[in-house]
């Protein structure tokens, strides 16, 4: 056989092992070792997961109770924003505490927790005393309030959404309503019966890590000004605040279990929540 062309039989052969060979070598599976970065994974996990972080947070607490009406008064409100006040000061808060405040008291104590809380933080909001829904807006009632006409309750009251507004304006992580403010309307004068309590409110926007609303009973009923120190949701809210290891929203859920269980399932306290991050009042 001519050597040239037995050169050649043998490359041609060659070819194909060559090309299997290197395909195989391709299509083995490849191995990836990716080791997050501290400024990306570990950062966000921190919120969640470094209690030292909530510890030392700051805190700002706006606490208004209001129990000495002409019309309606109520004998547990301003205990119970007493005690929310000890309380909460006792777990880091700086708080800014109203009695028996009139109008204009309650527009200057909330104009000077929107400036606090401009520094950023947890923000919270707690009012003890008499809600009254007018028209499906909700509004806080000053212990002077002059109301003879229905067309008076916006100039006479502090409007809920207000407040909302200026903590939606905050630079918070977390802010965080609470409405114990479900009493019978005191004006029977124009009461109705879809005017019963307080209606549905949205928690605000503008926190990194959302707001939740809370209040004492379930939208249009009625909440128990309490037959000891404290009305009844109040009293159960301040009871697991101090346990610890509950994030906020189970702090609430277990208030709500035991309302319904001391009031034969005829308050029901209600949340509304936009919460994406985590607040514990206690942590051991």
């Amino acid at each position: 056989m001519n050597p040239r062309f037995l050169l050649w039989a043998i490359l041609l052969s060659a070819i194909p092992a060559f090309s299997q060979q290197v395909l195989k070598g391709y299509s083995k599976p490849a191995t990836f070792h990716i080791v997050p970065t501290k400024d990306t994974v570990t950062h966000s996990l921190a919120i969640t997961t470094n209690f030292d972080f909530y510890k030392n947070e700051k805190k700002t607490a706006l606490i208004i109770g209001n129990g000495n009406y002409k019309n309606g008064p109520l004998k547990n409100a301003v205990n119970d924003a007493l005690d929310m006040a000890a309380t909460l000061s006792g777990k880091g808060f700086k708080v800014i505490l109203r009695e028996n405040a009139s109008r204009v008291d309650m527009r200057n104590a909330i104009r000077e927790f929107g400036t606090e809380i401009n520094q950023g933080g947890v923000g919270l909001f707690y009012y003890s005393g008499h809600g009254i829904q007018i028209d499906g807006v909700n509004y806080l009632i000053p212990i002077d309030a002059d109301i003879e006409l229905k067309a008076e309750v916006a100039e006479e009251c502090i409007s809920a959404a207000s407040v909302l507004k200026v903590m939606e304006y905050s630079n918070n992580r977390i802010n965080v309503i609470i409405l114990d403010a479900c009493r019978n309307n005191p004006f029977r004068s124009f009461s109705r019966s879809d005017e019963k309590g307080i209606t549905r409110m949205d928690p605000p926007a503008g926190a990194k890590q959302g707001s939740i609303i809370a209040f004492a009973t379930a939208p249009g009923a009625v909440a128990s000004d309490g037959e000891t120190r404290n009305g009844l949701y109040t009293s159960k809210l301040l009871k697991y605040i101090n346990t610890p290891g509950l994030t906020l929203e189970e702090v609430f859920k277990k208030a709500r279990i035991d309302v319904l269980n001391e009031s034969a399932g005829l308050q029901t306290p209600w949340e509304n929540n936009s919460l994406t991050g985590d607040f514990f009042f206690t942590i051991e």
